[in-house]
Parts: C-alpha cells; sequence; structure tokens
C-alpha cells in the first residue's frame, strides 16, 4: 500500500494498491532513507521457501522496484537499521541458523561487507540507529523449536567493530519495533 503525504490522520487516510516487487517475499526487513524517502527491502522468504539475500529499493519519484546489491548471507527475520550517514545495518535473522552476525550496506560503493558479530544469534528482533556507527538491537528469538523470547538488547559498534550487551527489558518480546523518542527514550 502506498501512505498518504504527511500529516496522516487515523480516519482520514484512505490507501491504494501500489507497485509490486519484482519477488514475492515475507518475513522481510526494511528501511526508509531519510534523503529521498526511498525503501530498500532486505531478505525474506520467497513463495517457494528459499530465505533470500536479495534486496529491492522502492523508488519514491518513480514509485517503481529495482534489484538492489545482494547481502552476503541469506536472512529471514533479521533486524534493519538506518544510520545517519546512510549506511544500512542488517543484524540477526534466520536462514536454517539463528545468526549472530550482521552486514553493512555501504551506500557510497552499494556494496555489503561483514559487520560485527552479535553476543546473541538472535531472529524477529528490531533494530534502531543510535548514532552514525551504533545500533541497538533488541529482544528477538533464540530458538525456533521452544519459541524463546529474549530480553536482552546489545549495541553493535561500527567503529570498534564490536557488539556489547545492553541493558535488559522488562519482559521478553519478539517480531517487536522500537522507535526513538524525541527526549531520546527508546
Amino acid at each position: 500500500a502506498v501512505f498518504p503525504p504527511v500529516p496522516f490522520r487515523i480516519g482520514q487516510a484512505t490507501f491504494s494498491s501500489g507497485p509490486e516487487m519484482s519477488s514475492t517475499r515475507y518475513g522481510l526487513g526494511a528501511v526508509v532513507f531519510p534523503e529521498n524517502g526511498d525503501v530498500l527491502i532486505v531478505g525474506g522468504e520467497s513463495e517457494d521457501d528459499e530465505v533470500l539475500s536479495s534486496t529491492e529499493l522502492f523508488d519514491l519519484e518513480t514509485e517503481t522496484f529495482s534489484p538492489g546489491p545482494k547481502m552476503e548471507s541469506e536472512r529471514l527475520y533479521c533486524g534493519t537499521a538506518v544510520l545517519e550517514d546512510g549506511r544500512v545495518v542488517v543484524v540477526g535473522g534466520y536462514n536454517g541458523t539463528i545468526l549472530s552476525t550482521s552486514e553493512v550496506l555501504s551506500p557510497a560503493s552499494n556494496t555489503w561487507s561483514p559487520g560485527p558479530t552479535m553476543v546473541s544469534a538472535r531472529f524477529g528482533c528490531a533494530a534502531l540507529p543510535l548514532s552514525s556507527s551504533r545500533t541497538l538491537v533488541i529482544g528477538g528469538r533464540s530458538d525456533i523449536i521452544d519459541g524463546s523470547n529474549l530480553s536482552t538488547t546489545e549495541v553493535i559498534d561500527l567503529t570498534s567493530g564490536a557488539s556489547t550487551p545492553g541493558s535488559e527489558m522488562s519482559c521478553p518480546r519478539s517480531s517487536c519495533a522500537a522507535i526513538m523518542l524525541h527526549d531520546g527514550r527508546v
């Protein structure tokens, strides 16, 4: 669906069909580039049950999808964040194994490179940019079979190349979302 221009008002909005992506996928990650409003779609699973490493870019101006750069790993239910400098961080996910890896897309070269390894393997997590080099990773699941939701967080730092444990949440959660409030709270 294509959303109406801001301001969005509940009860006054209408939705219309948008363009179709090149490949049908679910369990994908997505980020909006703040400088132009374009949307990067990453990973997910195809209708043929194939976990994807492909990406697609939605051009807001032309309202069309085009292929983006392939990630190094297939990822389903990964966390995604776009940093202040335009780099995209993709964390965790599932591809037959629960992943603790991350990848970073450089907008200058349009290529992916390995990022820091997380403290905990997780999928269904949320990711939130904290600065030009740091990303907060929140919750997720650590086990496919028993459904262990995580209450842990960690901070990935692209400058140091490390991931460190963050604050524990009051309750476990997965398939969640996170936003930064104006006062800096998450």
